[in-house]
């Protein structure tokens, strides 16, 4: 009798076990599968057309959305999986979304629907910027840029010129813009891109080692009027020019030699800079730099696209999904 007690109490103690054991697989599963659920995409490009309207894009076709200025972001359905490296909005309507394979997307509605227009050229689409809701350009692989009048309707092959990547494009205006890319080339425009005039860039084989030779690499480029523009890239490089690109000097930002992925700028002449584990800011035209806080730090990530938000000040995007709002004393990550 005795034995059969002692048999049904560790019965009912091997049950309570197995309970105990697929409360804590549960636990751990949920606890995994929502680790998993936070591992967003990496972000590339962010606009804000105003102070509480934005998107930001990034890889496998990822498209987020706000309307209160960034606090909060839903997802968008693109429509493709290819990745997207830039994004840009002329109002809170238009938009367009460029990136792997040729992808060209635009809506009409915010987002709410992503149509495909058909790009010239079936290489990696680096950037996009437009200056009215029909006049735009998107530079590209093997140095191509690309034009439209008709709000991308039609693409046309603009310029073409040696094989490298041209990576970003600005414009100031309807006529003046520079695009920039590998080996420190820029080119700019004085009549809305139709003639491109190459500023600076060099690349050559080495006759001694046969390594390839060139200029800094430039990742992205502002232009602030005709005659003012900056441009950034790797080694904490940063230039610029005030005479309309006849001549580009360094700007000594105190930066490490990191790659510098992005540039922005307000009208009340601050400007901020991010990159690799690194970012730094100036309100006063770039005369003097700091480093501002990042919380969480930004030590182990890279920041990729900032945009200016409004006259509320800037948003910055990145590594595994990073969105960054600035306060007047530092910068904080959004959660969504």
């Amino acid at each position: 009798m005795q034995i059969k007690l002692f048999h049904r109490f560790l019965f009912k103690q091997l049950i309570f076990i197995i309970y105990i054991l697929i409360f804590f697989i549960y636990c751990f599963t949920s606890y995994v599968m929502g680790a998993q659920q936070k591992l967003y995409e990496d972000l590339f490009s962010v606009t804000f057309p105003n102070e509480k309207v934005g998107w930001t894009c990034g890889r496998w076709g990822c498209i987020l959305h706000t309307t209160d200025g960034g606090k909060t972001w839903v997802r968008q359905k693109s429509g493709t999986d290819y990745t997207l490296s830039s994004i840009f909005f002329v109002d809170p309507k238009k938009g367009w979304a460029v990136g792997d394979g040729g992808t060209i997307l635009h809506t009409t509605d915010g987002g709410k629907n992503w149509v495909r227009q058909k790009s010239p050229v079936p290489y990696f689409l680096m950037k996009v910027y437009f200056v009215t809701p029909l006049k735009g350009w998107i530079v590209t692989e093997q140095t191509h840029i690309l034009s439209t009048d008709d709000g991308g309707n039609t693409w046309y092959i603009q310029f073409k010129d040696v094989d490298l990547i041209l990576k970003s494009i600005s414009f100031c205006d309807l006529f003046h813009g520079w695009a920039v890319g590998e080996y420190g080339f820029i080119y700019h425009t004085r009549n809305g891109g139709k003639s491109w005039e190459k500023q600076a860039g060099k690349v050559k084989i080495s006759e001694v080692t046969g390594d390839i030779e060139g200029g800094n690499f430039l990742f992205d480029v502002m232009a602030i009027s005709p005659k003012i523009a900056w441009a950034i890239g790797i080694e904490g490089y940063v230039i610029k020019t005030v005479d309309g690109g006849k001549t580009w000097r360094e700007v000594l930002t105190g930066l490490r030699k990191t790659q510098l992925f992005c540039i922005a700028s307000n009208k009340k002449g601050s400007i901020v800079i991010g990159g690799n584990r690194t970012f730094s800011s100036s309100s006063d035209n770039g005369q003097t730099w700091k480093s501002p806080e990042f919380k969480p730090p930004i030590q182990y990530d890279w920041i990729y696209g900032i945009s200016r938000r409004g006259n509320s000040g800037f948003v910055a995007v990145g590594a595994g999904g990073a969105i960054y709002l600035n306060t007047s004393t530092f910068w904080q990550r959004v959660v969504y």
